[in-house]
């Protein structure tokens, strides 16, 4: 693999996170997502192993943020349905020379350089996968090349990549990595990210923010 793009998809940050609603303000769902998308920029922008990064969005704000870091941002023409914005996303940077493509969602903020570097290290071709540990969807998501396949990303999405990847005759693998299984939809996993031991841009948010403390203990579980 000697040309890995990174491919990150972000909704319009206003409209994003509603299953948060009963615990969180817009503006506050709103700043939450730029946080969690600045972690996983900066996170891929750490990573040894990834050569671009491109941003599938609409959002102004996202876009800016994006564009001021020199990374490609493509214009979500879908009309929200992200498989097909990630389908032609996929397609274009394989135009532009990918041969290999990580989709990853842009709320995962505590995913690290070094995870990172640890999935690609073990894609050995065709489709890999990280698992979502709710709904088996898919967290992370590596092809080669890009636009090997159409992505299948929703709930059960893990299952349905593989079977796909199967149905072309393409390698694929199924990697349960801890890093890639939490993703941020509800109150109990924002409860779970204002514990972690984090020094990034949105465990400081929950905590500067007051979300945190405001959560409180009935918001916890023990679950990882």
């Amino acid at each position: 693999m000697n040309n890995v793009w990174a491919l990150i998809p972000v909704k319009v940050l206003e409209r994003s996170k509603t299953r948060l609603a009963s615990v969180l303000q817009p503006q506050e769902c709103a700043r939450l997502s730029r946080a969690m998308f600045m972690d996983v920029l900066d996170a891929m922008e750490k990573a040894q192993h990834i050569n671009h990064i491109a941003v599938l969005t609409n959002d102004v704000d996202a876009t800016e943020l994006a564009t001021r870091l020199s990374h490609l941002v493509i214009a979500d023409e879908s009309e929200g349905e992200l498989c097909a914005g990630l389908n032609a996303a996929a397609l274009q940077i394989a135009k532009l020379g990918a041969d290999t493509v990580l989709v990853m969602p842009g709320d995962l903020p505590t995913v690290t350089a070094e995870d990172i570097d640890k999935l690609i290290e073990k894609h050995s071709g065709g489709v890999s996968i990280c698992p979502a540990i709710r709904d088996g969807g898919t967290n992370a998501l590596i092809c080669s090349p890009p636009d090997a396949m159409p992505f299948q990303f929703g709930s059960d999405s893990a299952r349905k990549h593989l079977e796909k990847a199967t149905e072309r005759g393409m390698a694929n693998a199924r990697f349960p990595m801890h890093a890639f299984f939490r993703d941020i939809d509800t109150p109990d996993d924002l409860a779970w990210l204002a514990r972690q031991d984090s020094s990034g841009n949105t465990v400081r948010f929950l905590h500067q923010s007051g979300i945190a403390a405001r959560l409180g203990p009935g918001h916890m579980s023990t679950s990882a």
